[in-house]
């Protein structure tokens, strides 16, 4: 009963940015597998460019997956979150529909204006994206905090200039030890020549 609906709600979808149908029509008949843990969905590219949901069995030709933190980053307009969504099988495909997910827009005041008049949805729309731009703002603070935990009082992720440092003295460590190796092998040679000289 919910995939219906939901195939209802990407057609909505397509149909409010019909400027994305060319981009998915030459991928008709492809399905992606979207895992945004702990949900997953199938959905299938239609002869028509439109989107819909697909069986849970349907063989799928790649697959994105978003971790949850990954998706805060994402709302959060992290420019570089995009590059840490793993994407398998046919990857020309998941970047496509992925570049077309992210650039759709939902103009739900439009909706909205059906269901309560035009005045009302106005102000909906206003305090839906007063809303949104507060939660972002605390998205963006959250993760920043808590980068800086982990950072600072339970160390799990490396600042990038110990990292940096730890590479520097990994590499004094390796030359000096190279050093001390061709100095080791000077005095094995002389000793060898004192035994020689000796017997």
């Amino acid at each position: 009963m919910i995939k219906p609906l939901l195939t209802r709600l990407l057609g909505h979808l397509i149909n409010q940015n019909s400027w994305a149908r060319p981009h998915l029509q030459p991928y008709a008949g492809k399905h992606i597998r979207l895992q945004l843990f702990p949900v997953s969905a199938t959905l299938v590219v239609l002869e028509d460019g439109g989107l819909a949901m697909a069986g849970d069995t349907a063989v799928y030709d790649a697959s994105m997956r978003i971790s949850p933190s990954l998706a805060l980053r994402l709302l959060a307009k992290d420019a570089s979150a995009h590059s840490e969504i793993v994407l398998e099988g046919d990857t020309e495909f998941a970047i496509a529909l992925g570049k077309v997910l992210q650039a759709m827009s939902w103009d739900y005041e439009e909706d909205l204006s059906h269901v309560v008049g035009d005045v009302a949805a106005s102000q909906i729309s206003q305090r839906l994206q007063e809303g949104v731009a507060a939660t972002r703002k605390q998205a963006v603070n959250l993760t920043e905090m808590a980068a800086e935990f982990w950072q600072e009082e339970q160390p799990l992720i490396a600042k990038k200039r110990h990292v940096e440092a730890f590479n520097r003295d990994v590499d004094t460590l390796r030359d000096d030890v190279g050093r001390l190796e061709k100095h080791i092998e000077k005095l094995s040679a002389r000793l060898d020549a004192l035994l020689q000289k000796q017997s």
